[in-house]
Parts: structure tokens; sequence; C-alpha cells
């Protein structure tokens, strides 16, 4: 009996193991999405636009760091609670969940071009 509950125990191990070793693979840099829509306000003279950055991973990921270089000079307060610029880096506050994505608002002349530079999973 103690044979079979150690087996059981190594199989589901081995399972889990197996899933999370999955999702680590598959929810790199690349699983991180942007969507940047313009709005209709003009703020300072800039247009608004509401950036979404979201990802396709079943796992929240962490330590989400972007180029965003221009972001700094925007007419519109950034959300402080949501995201951070650091030398055109932007640094979110909180981990992009699958279906709860981190959005915010800014202004600029032109659109930002974000780019992943650092996300990792927590699985």
């Amino acid at each position: 009996m103690a044979n079979a509950a150690a087996l059981l125990f190594l199989v589901a191990a081995f399972v889990c193991h197996m899933r999370t070793g999955d999702a680590q693979r598959f929810c790199g840099k690349s699983a991180v999405t942007f969507s940047v829509r313009k709005t209709e306000n003009v703020v300072g003279g800039q247009p608004e636009y509401v950036v979404t950055i979201g990802t396709s991973c079943s796992c929240p990921m962490e330590n989400v760091r972007v180029w965003c270089d221009g972001l700094e000079h925007s007419a519109v307060p950034l959300d402080v609670s949501k995201v951070e610029v650091q030398d055109g880096m932007c640094v979110l506050k909180k981990p992009v969940a699958k279906g709860s994505p981190v959005v915010f608002t800014y202004s600029s002349v032109v659109p930002v071009n974000f780019r992943v530079f650092n996300a990792a999973p927590r699985c």
C-alpha cells in the first residue's frame, strides 16, 4: 500500500512538473502582447492613446519591462500604480495575467513603439 501511495505521489509530482515546464517554455517575452489605440482626445496638443499590455500565457507574467522611449514626455500623467518610466523603459507595477491586461493612457505626437525587454512567468 505504501508503494502504491509513493508511486501515485511521484506520478502527480511529475505531471505537475511537466505542466509547469511547458508553461515556462511557451511563456517568454513573446507571450506579451500590445494593443495601442488612438482616442479622440488631444492633451497638450498631443493625441491621446490607450495601450493594453496583455499575455497569451496561462501563467501571470511578472517583472515586465518594456521599451517605451518617448513616453516620459506624455502630457497625460501616467497611472503610477500601473506603470513607471525609468530611462526610456516602462516598468509595470503589477503582473500581467491572461484576461487581466494592464491598461493605461498616454499622449504623444507619434505612437510609442512598445517592445518587451523582460518578462517572466510565475507558474
